[in-house]
Parts: structure tokens; sequence; C-alpha cells
């Protein structure tokens, strides 16, 4: 372990970024138990004080956790963690619903093509399912259920893709997004969804990617243009 003695200005911000290198390195791995704050101590050359306070901005950062009676420990961290930190981002900075439809079109235009690929029988009987509920709530002209399976259809897709970084990232949108999707159904109503979501399982069945990914395009930019007028 490598490790160099500390010089005693800004010792806290000295020893916290050499620990964070050592977890960048590997040398410390996910799951691995870190000395004791003497070994740290020791090995720093610094106060068992300045090893707490540098441990906390580990801790801070969700590098590392603390076991009671047992240690610290570098956290088995999958990189889809980090944005949970999104989260607050989302309703701090009120994000206009611009700016959503946006990143709502390049999530879901990439995971209609990925789902595309991958899809077996099974994944395309759900996504009928919830084209079949999605009808009969029109038909009920039950806008929040309506609202709901469209939402469920869309995650299902990016579900089928596989990827958690990009199903973590449009839970965090659906957070945002619900709100709005009651909006935008009420001005254009449930035909439009109804007949692109029949279309892109057709496009999904002839495992033709090109063309469920155009009309996800498509999809998304009528409903944005429905949200404006």
């Amino acid at each position: 372990m490598n490790i160099n003695p500390i010089q005693k200005i800004n010792a806290v911000e000295q020893v916290f970024e050499q620990m964070q290198n050592l977890l960048i390195e590997g040398t410390w791995r996910p799951g691995d138990k870190l000395p004791s704050e003497n070994e740290l101590s020791t090995a720093f050359g610094v106060s068992r004080m300045t090893i707490r306070q540098s441990m906390q901005k580990l801790k801070a950062l969700g590098l590392i956790e603390t076991r009671t009676g047992s240690g610290s420990y570098v956290r088995e961290f999958s990189p889809e963690d980090s944005l949970n930190e999104l989260i607050p981002l989302m309703y701090i900075g009120s994000p206009s619903y611009n700016h959503v439809f946006q990143f709502r079109e390049m999530i879901d235009s990439e995971s209609v093509r990925l789902a595309t690929t991958l899809a077996d029988d099974k994944s395309i009987e759900l996504l009928e399912d919830i084209l079949t509920k999605m009808k009969k709530a029109a038909k009920d002209d039950d806008k929040e259920a309506f609202s709901n399976y469209d939402l469920k259809f869309h995650m299902k897709l990016v579900n089928m893709t596989g990827n958690p970084m990009i199903i973590k990232a449009y839970e965090i949108l659906l957070n945002v997004l619900t709100e709005s999707m009651n909006s935008v159904i009420e001005k254009m109503k449930y035909d439009p969804a109804l007949k692109f979501h029949r279309r892109i399982i057709d496009a999904m069945k002839a495992k033709d990617a090109d063309l469920a990914e155009q009309l996800m395009h498509e999809h998304i930019r009528q409903n944005y243009s429905y949200f404006e007028k």
C-alpha cells in the first residue's frame, strides 16, 4: 500500500485525495475493509481526527460505509447509483417541459432501437397487453389510467434494454413526467398515442429497429407539439 506522509497544511484534503485515489486505482476494492483509524493515522502521519474527517468526506460521497461494531468498508458501487443525485436536481432546478421532452425523446428513441433487437415473444406480449389496457382506458375516458399505462408502455421498452443506467435515468424522468403527461393527454386525447404504440409494436415484431426508432421520435415530438398548443 503506497501512502505518502502528509504535510500538515490542508491535511484533511490531502488525506482525502490520497484515499480517494486508492479507491480509484483499486488498491482498496469494493467490499474491502479499510485499515483502522489508528493504522491510517500512523501511515499518513496525521491525527486520528484528520483521518476521521477525511473518511467522513468519503462516506458523504457514498464511496465507503461504516458498519457498527465492524469498521469501515469500501462500498459496493454500481454506476447507476450516481444517478440518484439527479433526483433532487430535477426538482430543485425546475426543468422546463421542453427539456424533459428533449431528454425523453433521446432516451425513448434509443431504448426502442435496442429493445427491438432484444425483444422476445414474451416481451412483445406484455407490450400488447399494456396497449389493450390503454384502449380500455380510452373507451372508458379514464385519463388517469390511460396516462399510467402510457408511461408503463415506455418504461417496459426501457426495461427491455437491460441497461441499468438507462433504466435508472428513466425512473428519475418518470418522477418528473407523470404530472405533465396528464396535461398532454388532456390536450391530445387518446388516438395519437394508441396509433403510435400500435405501429411501434408492429415494427418491433418485424425486427425493424430503424422504423421503431423513427416512430418513437415522431411520437414524442407530436406529444410535445400538443403540449405547446
